[in-house]
């Protein structure tokens, strides 16, 4: 018998062994009635049947990402000021910051999604986050640009073809929009994932976009003012060291510094929804552990001694 079932006075039931569901003769001769039982309330429901799941804390992760986004745009500024012309494509230091900011990303997003899958369930039209794939992704997104580095500089100087042939300059245009093309949807990926995933947390899948048009608005701004003409001002008399760095700052610094501030934007708020959703899965689950202290005991035929004396 459920010790959640509600129990009334009545006539006595043949289907169980506990002996207060029988009634005893009175040495007078009077049948003494049966005990009242105690009437137990059945209304309770908790909130939570489990206790909120242990996360991986990532608060420190996103704080430290930042800091190394602006000293790797300062240090990369001051590489090229204090050095040669092109030193900062052989510099280990900024090399070496580099990756590790692109590590730090992965390791991000590997616990995002983790925390994710802790949290929210799959449902039938959103899959459950896959830590994996979002390395991978990372990946990806990361060697697409030193591939299509690789690929001008393959196809940066045509030759004629034969005759009877297309020319060697349009295949190679051909072939450099191609990898343009693929590069740009794979770096495009990774961002594509996350912006879904948040969406199935309950994050702005906006803000995961602004991720990556923010950084790629800034370099498409940094080319044509570099392009349209501050090239054409810098180059009158030689390029300066004060001139060079001026050109990396449009180039690389200004999207540099969008794409951290993108990122440090994207990443508190995906964070911050998981934090919500943790703390109302404790908050429930509290509550469910106090609503059932409230809860009154179990009459004597939920006793487990009871029943064994029955027996």
């Amino acid at each position: 018998m459920s010790p959640d079932a509600e129990f009334t006075d009545g006539d006595p039931s043949t289907d169980t062994t506990s002996p207060t569901d029988f009634v005893a003769p009175d040495p007078k001769g009077s049948v003494r009635s049966a005990p009242v039982n105690y009437n137990r309330s059945a209304s309770f429901s908790p909130l939570r049947s489990d206790p909120p799941p242990s996360l991986i804390s990532t608060w420190w992760l996103r704080t430290a990402i930042l800091i190394m986004m602006l000293g790797a745009l300062a240090l990369t500024m001051w590489a090229e000021y204090t050095g040669e012309k092109g030193d900062i494509g052989s510099h280990r230091a900024v090399i070496g910051l580099h990756i590790v900011i692109a590590g730090s990303l992965m390791l991000w997003s590997f616990a995002a999604m983790y925390n994710a899958n802790k949290l929210v369930p799959p449902s039938l039209y959103q899959r459950q986050s896959n830590p994996l794939l979002a390395v991978v992704l990372w990946l990806g997104a990361f060697a697409a640009p030193f591939a299509a580095g690789k690929a001008f500089a393959l196809f940066d100087e045509p030759s004629p073809g034969p005759a009877g042939e297309p020319s060697s300059e349009a295949v190679n245009f051909f072939a450099l929009a191609t990898v343009v093309l693929v590069s740009f949807v794979v770096v495009w990926l990774p961002f594509r994932y996350h912006a879904r995933q948040a969406s199935r947390v309950g994050a702005p899948h906006r803000v995961m976009l602004g991720w990556f048009f923010a950084p790629l608005l800034a370099l498409i701004g940094g080319f044509a003012i570099l392009f349209l003409g501050l090239q054409n001002q810098l180059a009158v008399d030689g390029l300066t060291v004060t001139e060079r760095t001026v050109q990396v700052g449009v180039v690389y610094g200004l999207p540099m510094l969008m794409f951290a501030m993108a990122t440090w934007r994207a990443i508190t708020v995906f964070d911050e929804v998981i934090d919500l959703r943790w703390r109302r899965w404790k908050i429930e689950w509290e509550n469910t552990l106090e609503d059932f202290v409230r809860q009154p005991a179990p009459g004597p035929e939920g006793s487990p001694d009871t029943r064994l004396l029955g027996n």
